[in-house]
């Protein structure tokens, strides 16, 4: 059997960034993974964060009916993250309702509104939902990857929320089952989506992101970016050193893409190893960055599989700076499992120039203005 898998869609973003939703960059994708046997949406698939559900499901239903055709007769496994996290309550309610405990893979019927729409428009496509992960094989187990912000040091708002949860004791042990990440991550998902849904948040409301790019803007003149450069090089340190004296954390002052990227693979090494995922590999999404690249050593685990990660399908110019080539977090992966052999990761928009992607999302945002209600 192969089977695709692709992560991070955010179909639906306030910012025109889910590049999917271009159809021209969405054809692209829906004819290469019309040759695999099954499909896997490794979480985030719908961003559930700038939008009411009602306004996300409009946006997104052209791509799940064309997705319908192109997988017809064949399987699409739907493995909600913390964007799209709302579409797991109903099989954890239902889970909840029975007595049982969350174990790494539970699969269940369509359940919830959201999904059985989905389920409609994917026509003659089988649509399934798996959470927190599924086993693709007996030595491949693949999940969004959110558990991981339990483990991250980057100060990104959900990681500080999430710190501040376990600030009272919920901190996942040592062996840890899902159900302890969730305690500690579910109701800060449900707030978040609460928000959305009453139409109280947008794309203006990415403080994490906002930060990131204060500290990495190019584009300022010289005195502008000296003068940043010493502001945060007072202020964010000083302001981590607060942080966690308050939450009792390890944040670090570090928000480099290359400190992003060394702190992702902790964490899920960190997750894997608390979760004792027994697997030659396991295969995450969530911080965007695919790997490890070619040029990279291996991702090892702790219990002696490799780590791999499927990155992204969204175009921020905060991560893509003029004149520098693609790296890691370059959108439009899709990794490739067969019957047996490692994954292998295939990069379907590496030679698009910047430029083009960009023009992706401005369409995309200017559509979104043209039907604001």
């Amino acid at each position: 059997m192969r089977t695709a898998i692709v992560s991070d869609l955010h179909l639906g973003a306030g910012t025109g960034e889910d590049l999917v939703s271009d159809p021209e960059i969405r054809a692209v994708l829906l004819e290469r993974i019309a040759s695999a046997d099954r499909l896997v949406l490794l979480g985030d698939a719908l961003e559930l964060r700038d939008f009411p559900l009602a306004r996300v499901l409009e946006l997104t239903q052209p791509f799940f009916t064309e997705l319908g055709e192109a997988m017809a007769g064949r399987r699409v496994i739907f493995v909600p993250g913390n964007h799209d996290h709302r579409l797991a309550e109903p099989l954890l309610e239902e889970l909840s309702l029975g007595g049982g405990s969350l174990a790494l893979e539970h699969r269940a019927l369509l359940a919830g509104e959201a999904l059985k729409r989905i389920g409609s428009w994917l026509g003659a496509a089988e649509l399934s939902v798996a959470y927190p992960g599924v086993w693709l094989r007996d030595d491949v187990y693949a999940t969004h990857g959110h558990y991981m912000d339990c483990h991250m040091t980057l100060p990104r708002l959900e990681c500080v929320a999430a710190a501040a949860v376990m600030r009272s004791g919920r901190r996942p042990p040592e062996v840890a089952a899902p159900g302890d990440y969730e305690r500690v991550l579910r109701p800060l998902y449900g707030f978040a989506f609460g928000l959305a849904d009453g139409g109280l948040t947008s794309k203006a409301n990415r403080p994490s992101e906002r930060a990131w790019r204060l500290a990495t803007n190019r584009n300022a003149g010289a005195v502008t970016r000296t003068a940043r450069k010493a502001a945060i090089g007072v202020g964010i340190p000083a302001g981590i050193w607060a942080l966690n004296r308050l939450l009792r954390a390890d944040f670090a002052p570090d928000v480099s893409a290359a400190a992003i990227t060394r702190d992702g693979i902790a964490a899920a090494t960190e997750l894997a190893r608390r979760l004792r995922i027994d697997a030659a590999h396991v295969i995450t999404g969530h911080t965007h960055c695919a790997g490890p690249e070619e040029s990279n050593a291996q991702w090892p685990l702790a219990g002696g599989g490799t780590l791999h990660n499927t990155g992204s399908w969204v175009y921020a110019d905060v991560f893509h700076h003029p004149g520098r080539p693609p790296g890691p977090y370059w959108p439009g992966t899709v990794t490739w499992l067969g019957d047996e052999g490692p994954p292998q990761r295939e990069r379907l928009l590496i030679e698009r120039p910047r430029d083009e992607l960009r023009g992706a999302v401005q369409r995309t945002a200017e559509r979104l203005r043209a039907t604001r209600r």
